[in-house]
């Protein structure tokens, strides 16, 4: 069993939270489909999203993970970009949100 992770985000926040959330698990299902197409511009634009919203929404980690999502990406690393699609879903799966 893997260890919660905990994040603390801003009660201004908490009803945009899920549906934030939810997004991120629909862009792992987009992820999937683009590297089975070898599109490589939509996972781009993916990790370009998550490393612009992450951190506004209090999910540093997001951001990071977004940020090496465009990287390999560009580079056309489909071997990065399904282990980074991992990292990202099992960040999801871990994260318990606490309202400050």
């Amino acid at each position: 069993m893997t260890d919660t992770l905990v994040v603390d985000i801003d009660r201004d926040l908490e009803n945009l939270i899920p549906e934030y959330l939810q997004g991120r698990r629909q862009d792992i299902d987009a992820m999937k489909g683009a590297l089975q197409t070898g599109d490589f511009e939509t996972m781009m634009i993916l990790g370009h999203n998550m490393k612009g919203t992450g951190g506004g929404y209090g999910f540093n980690a997001i951001t990071d993970i977004g940020s090496k999502i465009q990287q390999a990406a560009i580079a056309k690393n489909a071997g990065e970009l399904e282990k980074l699609a991992g990292i990202l879903q099992d960040y999801l799966d871990r994260i318990t949100i606490r309202h400050v």
